[in-house]
């Protein structure tokens, strides 16, 4: 049976992620910020948010023996600032529609290693959401065909299907209106 709480974390958070890569190409980084920073920025300010959250839900008693300390080393470098950091900087780079169509991959990932190292099974309805999120990424890979691609004129900068790049000044900055000086 689906849970219906469980399905709406999952629908937040494919629309907080889906807006942060649209954010992150509209916006790029501020002046002087580079990519680690602005991770470790990101995720320190997600765990600020969801901090009031954990007496509500995390219950049990707090032991940070050897283990626990491994997890969390774990979580925090190759988990958290390695991924996330590589993910940003693709989202600086990559056409969004390409890196959108990633994110299914990511519990297809999960399921395929909890198959692989803890020796877990899938459900009828998890094998077809399984083949359901790999069938949409390669999907999403095939080029659009001819009726559906959008024409754009030749001053276009970006990739195909993306918006064009915005106008850039000498110092890099945005460059000034043509009707207006400096």
């Amino acid at each position: 049976m689906l849970d219906p709480l469980g399905l709406a974390a999952a629908v937040a958070g494919t629309a907080v992620m889906a807006a942060g890569v649209v954010l992150t190409r509209r916006w790029g980084l501020p002046e002087g910020l580079g990519g680690i920073a602005a991770t470790g920025w990101q995720l320190t300010l997600g765990g600020l948010m969801i901090l009031p959250l954990v007496p509500l839900v995390d219950t049990g008693p707090f032991v940070l023996d050897l283990p626990a300390a491994a997890g969390y080393a774990w979580l925090a470098v190759p988990g958290g600032a390695i991924a996330y950091a590589a993910w940003f900087h693709a989202g600086r780079r990559l056409p969004s529609t390409s890196l959108t169509l990633l994110m299914p991959l990511t519990p297809v990932t999960a399921a395929v290693l909890g198959w692989a190292v803890l020796g877990e099974a899938l459900t009828p309805l998890q094998a077809a959401g399984f083949g359901l999120a790999v069938l949409a990424a390669l999907a999403g890979q095939l080029p659009a065909p001819p009726g559906l691609r959008r024409r754009h004129g030749s001053s276009r900068t970006g990739p195909p299907g993306e918006p064009a790049a915005p106008r850039r000044g000498a110092g890099g900055g945005p460059a000034p209106h043509p009707g207006r000086k400096g």
